[in-house]
């Protein structure tokens, strides 16, 4: 717990120092930075072009599902472009998917895991 209060505390001075919030500060960013939550505007245009659909949730999400996301984003861009293009098509394959086939598709994926 002490080590995300250190997090969160070092994040909101990146926050201030970063916005040039001489006379006001975005209150909302703090909380934000507070809770140990990434703000948006504080990801790359790489990492938010790689978020983009989760860009209306973000917000809710905790800090700790973001660090998680931004972690796949990273693991995405490094990946070479034929390879994220095969993620893509898979991505889009997984949306047409019925909700019993991702049930399914879930369930075989955890069973191969362990």
């Amino acid at each position: 717990m002490r080590k995300k209060t250190l997090y969160a505390i070092g994040i909101g001075l990146i926050i201030l120092l970063s916005t040039n919030a001489r006379a006001s500060v975005d209150s909302y960013r703090l909380y934000l930075a507070q809770r140990g939550d990434i703000p948006w505007q504080s990801l790359s245009p790489e990492e938010q072009d790689a978020l983009r659909r989760y860009r209306n949730q973000w917000d809710g999400y905790s800090g700790e599902r973001q660090q998680e996301m931004r972690r796949g984003a990273q693991r995405y861009l490094d990946l070479p472009p034929q390879k994220r293009r095969e993620v893509e098509q898979q991505r889009r394959q997984y949306e047409e998917m019925t909700p019993e086939q991702r049930r399914r598709l879930r369930e075989e994926y955890q069973r191969e895991r362990h």
